[in-house]
């Protein structure tokens, strides 16, 4: 049978404090007998009307001597005078009749008497009447012994009635103390339960329950900060997977509808060409260029997957000394060559708040021309040709921070939202018309991240876009770089 927690802490409460009770109730009975019965004892020792060591010379012999001791003494002794042989000669007092209680002489027999007036220690002897004992002390006396002893029945009578009083009262504690146990039990298990509760609605799919706050520096209080610091995480990792799913699901759909279109195309080009529409020298050349058009946007877009799942698996990237200043300067000549009549200049930082040092990270040098390469093309490909587009590169508190700014119709805040987001385009239509795949503003952001800075864009005063990168400056930038 498996208790609950609650009857379990109630019951060994009950456990323990009945046997603290029955050891407290039995250890003062016994020391108030203890006592009680030294104090008969003492009686014994030193009795009323005669000498404290010996007995009277003789209880039996005359009637005024043995009045005035019946007289003299305490009403629970009796006196017993026995001859040489042991047998009783007389009492007192004297009225005492056969169904009366006095010690019973028989238990200790000759040997037993004479073995007591010898050492003269006291001993516990049972009634005649079947009564409470004596206490006796046997002193020689002149025709024999003598017999001292002292009831008991007082003292029975209040060990008796202590052990009724301390059962009645443990009783009393024992249940008022179970009955508080219950209460608070139930007082301080009831986070538990809250927490049962808050768990079962988890199990039931919401997972936005969370455990009431208990004060932090009891033990409820600490399960249910970490508890609700558990579940927030469990919430956030569910949030985050359906946010992967939904990503992945779109990924894989946006990558479908991107390689069905070069694909139709060359497989329709190439039917054309299978079934002799075309006939002229110039009419395959058609096909053939578009066909290897196609394929050539194919190929980019499956290097550009490709790219992307690699950055994804976090794999670690060469590292070496890269200036950025010098990667800018290459990339604003390769844009000046794609449109020679569009004004791009390199502007470098060097004036506060941009600090006087050379803009040299750690990196891998490949991939970071293709973050400013993906960034000048985009820029081109979504700008009007006359346009200006400027190249920032300097140094900011630490951080090399390269920003490509146009002067274009810019980005609504919709769209610039979900900019860096795979596959996205500004459109409502995604057309294709510039030639893009969707994947160069996440291939940058990719990138950037697996260089542990930051990229963002932000309105251009005046009107067009700004692509910031930030990204962690190298120590000692003044050492030579590749």
């Amino acid at each position: 049978m498996t208790l609950s927690l609650r009857a379990r802490l109630i019951l060994g409460i009950a456990l323990l404090l009945a046997c603290g009770l029955l050891v407290a109730d039995v250890a003062g009975v016994l020391l108030l007998r203890s006592y009680l019965v030294q104090r008969l004892d003492q009686q014994l020792l030193a009795p009323v009307g005669g000498p404290p060591r010996e007995g009277p010379s003789d209880p039996c012999s005359a009637p005024a001597e043995g009045g005035a001791a019946e007289q003299q003494l305490p009403t629970t002794f009796v006196i017993t005078a026995l001859d040489t042989t042991g047998q009783i000669r007389c009492r007192l007092p004297s009225d005492l009749g056969p169904s009366d209680n006095v010690p019973d002489l028989r238990p200790l027999g000759p040997a037993g008497l004479a073995a007591a007036q010898s050492d003269g220690m006291i001993r516990t002897v049972p009634g005649t009447a079947g009564g409470a004992g004596w206490r006796i002390r046997v002193v020689p006396a002149d025709a024999g012994a003598t017999v001292i002893g002292v009831s008991q029945a007082e003292v029975q009578a209040t060990v008796h009635r202590l052990e009724a009083v301390t059962a009645v009262t443990s009783l009393v504690i024992l249940a008022l103390a179970v009955s508080s146990g219950f209460i608070l039990v139930r007082v301080g298990l009831r986070p538990l339960t809250a927490i049962e509760d808050t768990a079962e609605a988890i199990a039931g799919g919401d997972l936005s329950r969370r455990v009431d706050p208990a004060p932090p520096k009891t033990e409820v209080g600490r399960l249910a900060a970490a508890l609700n610091t558990m579940l927030a995480q469990i919430e956030q990792a569910f949030h985050d997977r359906s946010e992967s799913e939904a990503r992945l699901r779109r990924f894989v759909a946006d990558a479908s509808h991107e390689l069905r279109t070069p694909v139709a195309t060359i497989r329709g080009h190439a039917e054309l060409y299978r079934q002799g529409v075309a006939t002229g020298p110039e009419e395959v050349a058609l096909l053939l260029s578009r066909i290897e058009a196609e394929s050539v946007r194919m190929g980019s877009l499956v290097e550009d997957l490709l790219l992307l799942a690699r950055l994804d698996s976090a794999r670690q990237l060469e590292r070496v000394p890269v200036d950025v200043l010098s990667l800018a300067a290459d990339a604003v000549v390769d844009a000046r060559a794609r449109q020679p009549g569009r004004p791009i200049v390199l502007q470098p930082r060097i004036a506060p708040p941009w600090a006087d040092e050379p803009p040299v990270v750690d990196g891998d040098e490949a991939r970071l021309r293709q973050v400013l390469a993906n960034l000048l093309s985009n820029t081109l490909r979504h700008t009007p040709p006359a346009a200006p587009v400027e190249v920032q590169v300097g140094v900011i508190t630490a951080e090399v921070v390269c920003r490509v700014v146009d002067h274009g119709p810019g980005l609504e805040p919709e769209v610039a939202a979900r900019v860096f987001e795979r596959f996205y385009r500004g459109d409502p239509g995604r057309v294709r018309d510039t030639g893009g795949t969707g994947l160069g503003l996440s291939i940058v952001a990719g990138l950037v991240d697996a260089h542990d800075g930051r990229v963002w864009h932000e309105p251009t005063p005046g009107g067009g876009s700004t692509f910031v990168v930030s990204l962690p400056l190298r120590p000692n930038s003044h050492s030579t770089v590749s």
